[in-house]
């Protein structure tokens, strides 16, 4: 039998707990808001990005062309966001939040304050800075962009 040493689980604990956690927050989300915690991460980042490019959302919220695709016709169809074609590059698409989709970014905030005062409870600010700290070095470590996948750089890219 192995034996496991807490930090080689790192990991798995980190895979549960995101797992754990968004499986709460989409539950939550969907009932007192009526979509999914996917869709309230593209509202909010169009709330600050409002006219950006599908594939800008696409990266922001690392999704493949398929899966952004996916997303925005259902936010359309649902009337969140509205996509337009690009002035400057037809080929691309802009991509406009709704007042039906601001509301529900707004109506959204509330709730992801609630969940980051619910994570930080019983944490002291320098534990959090850590926290914060290692979780950024694992998405700039591993962040993965829908165009390739893999980074320039990146150990498992072969580059």
């Amino acid at each position: 039998m192995i034996a496991h040493n807490e930090t080689h689980q790192i990991l798995f604990k980190l895979n549960l707990a995101q797992r754990t956690l968004m499986k709460s927050i989409d539950r939550e989300i969907r009932e007192k808001i009526g979509t999914s915690a996917t869709q309230i991460a593209a509202l909010f980042y169009l709330m600050e990005n409002d006219g950006c490019l599908l594939v800008d959302l696409s990266r922001e919220l690392l999704q493949n062309k398929s899966a952004i695709t996916t997303l925005v016709e259902r936010m359309e169809k649902n009337c969140l966001l509205q996509k337009v074609p690009s002035q400057v590059d037809k080929r691309a698409s802009q991509l406009f939040l709704t007042t039906k989709g601001k509301e529900l970014g707004l109506k959204a905030l509330p709730f992801v304050a609630a969940y980051n005062k619910v994570l930080a409870d019983g944490f002291s600010q320098d534990e959090l800075a850590v926290v914060a700290r290692f979780l950024d070095t694992v998405i700039s470590r591993f962040e993965t962009v829908p165009d390739n996948y893999f980074k320039k750089g990146n150990p498992f890219s072969g580059q």
